[in-house]
């Protein structure tokens, strides 16, 4: 080989041996997030089935469709037999998988497509709910991930990256919720339009009005966004912001945990203060989102880093690689987008 060939090779050997130790914190984490998610699909397994024989206690009359393709899969309520013949299919389907301790894309399609097939009566009704989006969508994804039960032992530079992209594609359902209100709010700063939009000191008022008006209850955690100045503002900004930066944690994992965090904070206050319920969405964040590397130690042991040092140009980029080095998820808070702007532009005043 030529002296450029030896280097050139020489740099992509530190290169893997650099990430390495992440790729086997990544497939670690999903190995067992997706475990853990096998487990849960059976209590919604079991969770909507009593949601259905609620619903076959409604008048017939109601169950409507929105649209034709939700009309052609389901144009009535199904019969009891074929609900129940359907949903311990895909009962066996997600147990094979969690018995062999791997994924079967042709075990996981037909799964996915009995969960979207069960989870169609919450949305027939009048109404297309996004209820249980995060969840089905995370089955779908998994239908292109290989995973086996060797997974999380061996590290694998690919399979690490099609993780990456499965979170990329959950984490990016948050960011169009969250970039949407961006272009919604300014159009109505802009246009001084008299409709109350998000920054409106009574926003989470009028957002909470209805449903709370709707279960008869009283407004006692929501008083907290109005009771208080800017609280209402801050916490939308707040939120937009986590929102908009979502689908970048799912290249870092350093920063997942912390984005998982606020998000299922996120979800928690709605539901206190809003009466926005997305119970299963909490469920698969914290799922897939959990750092099992640290609640399983013995499990997982690090390798340690080796090959060339990277070096940091900035002293945020120096902060970050330190911490990284003693605590690996606190150095994630040092990975929010913006940051590294922040610094830079606060550097002149520095000095």
């Amino acid at each position: 080989m030529t002296p450029l060939q030896l280097s050139v090779s020489a740099k992509a050997h530190a290169m893997f041996q650099e990430v390495e130790p992440d790729a086997r914190r990544n497939g670690f984490n999903f190995f067992f997030g997706v475990m853990a998610l096998r487990v849960f699909t059976l209590l919604w397994l079991f969770w909507t089935v009593k949601k259905y024989f609620l619903l076959l206690q409604r008048p017939l009359e109601l169950f409507w469709q929105h649209n034709f393709y939700l009309n052609w899969l389901m144009p009535e309520l199904p019969g009891k037999m074929l609900f129940l013949s359907i949903t311990a299919l895909a009962a066996i389907l997600n147990l094979l998988q969690l018995i062999r301790l791997r994924n079967s894309a042709w075990l996981q399609l037909p799964l996915a497509l009995c969960l979207l097939w069960l989870n169609l009566p919450q949305w027939s009704y009048g109404f297309l709910s996004h209820v249980n989006h995060l969840f089905l969508l995370a089955h779908l994804f998994l239908i292109f991930i290989p995973l086996h039960k060797h997974s999380w032992r061996q590290p694998d530079q690919y399979t690490s990256k099609a993780i990456n992209w499965f979170y990329a594609g959950l984490l990016f359902t948050y960011t169009l919720a969250g970039l949407w209100k961006i272009p919604s709010i300014l159009y109505k700063l802009l246009t001084s339009s008299p409709d109350v939009h998000w920054l409106h000191p009574d926003g989470a008022l009028y957002n909470a009005f209805v449903s709370f008006r709707s279960y008869d209850l009283p407004l006692h955690f929501t008083k907290l966004f109005t009771a208080v100045p800017l609280v209402w503002q801050a916490s939308f900004i707040l939120t937009v912001y986590v929102q908009s930066i979502s689908v970048f944690a799912a290249f870092r994992q350093q920063l997942r945990p912390w984005v998982a965090l606020f998000l299922i904070l996120f979800h928690v206050v709605n539901m206190l203060a809003f009466q926005t319920h997305f119970v299963v969405a909490i469920c698969v964040l914290l799922c897939l989102f959990l750092p099992y590397d640290l609640l399983l130690p013995a499990l997982f042991r690090p390798k340690s880093l080796s090959g060339s040092p990277h070096i940091a140009a900035t002293s945020l980029e120096r902060q970050r690689n330190r911490l990284s080095q003693r605590h690996y998820y606190l150095s994630g808070i040092l990975y929010l987008p913006g940051l590294r702007t922040l610094a830079q532009t606060l550097r002149p005043f520095q000095k």
